[in-house]
């Protein structure tokens, strides 16, 4: 199979050729533009230079990807027979070059690229105050592709109203509506580019779009903007962090705010149960921002940083579910929780049942690790029966307490002994033993603020009340709910 020559003609007209593209247009065995509906296509005739177009499979292919791999075949086919230089608007972000280029690799048969003056380099020589640094798309790659609201961007082929409309969407979601973005706009037959600027919800309101149709989207600084992603939050708190930042936040350690991770994580919990979206929502972000407080102390230690952090799970998740990103099979749960359980033993050399018990982590809460512990066991069939059962457990150890204290001896080993079997019971009943309490803490709360509120009507202070005369409130408040 014969070379294949991939140049870059632009959007315009011959005065962007470079001498390069000019030569190989002219000296090709045999040229083939993507479309006639080029600037360049006239002036090509006017030169008297033949060439073929890929124009009649846009309408014999069902879509793009279809479109895409035809023109490569039909580029090699070309090239079975004589060299071929292919005409293209950007060879750089042309998907038939990449579907071509893929397919002579395949082949082991040479592709030469020329660049010459991108749509992109064109665009931006019409923006008014262009960044030094731009991220580039096609609108059809944004709809899919990470984006930063600090980097400027610029977006081509904005083909269609949808497209546009899509684009304007992702945008929306970090930029306000009213700002002012630059649309640029083509005509086909020559190539002339036009900007101008426009509020940024109006992108998909213009009156035409094709190939040529790109926008402009200036960066904008997070202190500018209502709406703010996962690197906003790393700046902020590098901002609390630094020199001249906040005196309480570069005061904190890794232990003095473990507190706070607890609590937030805990406030989050009671949001879910008390389905209060706005809430939860609010506090996950409260639970976040420890995350990323515990990863910038960290970072300015040299012991890790967020993308550490972010490595570490996303690793852990690839490698704990083969089921998903391999060749395992897990059609249940339970197959899930097996292969996740057999993973861990055989990366932390657990090699018994205590092993495995050992190895909750210390750093739970005392409830919840006794909970973890205790599912151990009933792998082995170490359990109650039921939930019942292990209610006259609780009987059973809340008496020996009862014998611990009426004896005079330290009880302390004796309720933990209780709390353990209280576990017992949350377990065998599907509850979740820190939830449970905390629920009951909220509960106290809101039952004695009910008492103090009935007190205070009735023109009594609760200091002044025997605890007699407070448990006579605190049963009504009971009453009321």
């Amino acid at each position: 199979m014969k070379q294949l020559t991939v140049v870059t003609l632009g959007t315009g007209g011959e005065a962007f050729l470079t001498r390069g593209v000019e030569r190989a247009l002219r000296e090709a065995g045999h040229l083939v533009l993507r479309t006639a509906r080029h600037p360049m296509a006239a002036w090509l005739k006017q030169e008297a230079i033949a060439f073929d177009t890929m124009d009649d499979l846009y309408d014999t292919c069902e879509d793009f990807d279809e479109f895409n791999e035809a023109v490569a075949r039909r580029l090699a086919d070309f090239c079975s027979k004589q060299p071929v230089c292919y005409a293209v608007s950007d060879a750089s972000f042309d998907a038939t070059v990449a579907a071509a280029s893929r397919l002579f690799a395949k082949k082991h048969t040479p592709c030469t690229i020329l660049p010459g003056v991108s749509h992109a380099s064109r665009c931006l020589a019409l923006v008014d105050a262009p960044a030094p640094s731009v991220r580039l798309y096609s609108a059809a790659d944004f709809e899919r592709a990470p984006h930063s609201p600090e980097e400027a961007l610029l977006l081509t082929e904005l083909h269609s109203q949808a497209c546009a409309g899509d684009c304007k969407l992702k945008l929306l979601s970090l930029l306000p509506e009213e700002m002012q973005v630059t649309l640029i706009t083509g005509k086909e037959e020559t190539g002339e580019l036009k900007a101008v600027s426009i509020p940024l919800f109006e992108l998909d309101r213009q009156k035409h779009y094709d190939h040529l149709t790109a926008v402009y989207v200036p960066g904008v600084p997070y202190l500018s903007r209502s709406r703010y992603d996962m690197d906003d939050l790393v700046q902020v708190v590098t901002r609390l962090r630094a020199p001249d930042g906040c005196p309480w936040d570069r005061e904190q350690t890794h232990e003095s705010i473990l507190p706070d991770l607890l609590e937030e994580s805990y406030e989050y919990i009671q949001a879910v149960r008390e389905e209060d979206i706005d809430h939860m929502y609010d506090e996950l972000g409260d639970v976040l921002l420890q995350v990323a407080m515990q990863s910038e102390i960290a970072k300015e230690h040299g012991e890790f940083d967020l993308l550490d952090v972010t490595s570490a799970i996303c690793g852990k998740m690839i490698e704990r579910h083969p089921h998903v990103f391999g060749q395992v099979q897990a059609d249940t749960s339970e197959q899930v929780l097996e292969n996740w359980e057999a993973l861990k033993r055989q990366q932390r050399g657990i090699s018994s049942h205590a092993d495995a018990m050992a190895n909750v982590s210390t750093g739970l809460s005392p409830l919840l690790r006794a909970s973890k512990v205790q599912k151990k066991a009933a792998k082995v069939g170490f359990d109650f029966d039921s939930a019942e059962e292990a209610l006259k457990k609780v009987y059973e150890e809340a008496d020996e307490v009862k014998e611990n204290l009426q004896s005079g001896k330290d009880p302390e080993e004796e309720i933990g002994d209780l709390f353990f079997s209280v576990v017992n019971v949350c377990r065998l009943c599907g509850k979740n033993p820190d939830i449970a309490l905390f629920s009951a803490v909220e509960k106290f709360i809101s039952r004695f603020r009910a008492m103090e509120m009935q007190v205070k009507n009735a023109g009594k202070c609760v200091e002044d009340l025997t605890l007699s005369e407070m448990d006579v409130y605190w049963e009504a408040g009971k009453q009321n709910g």
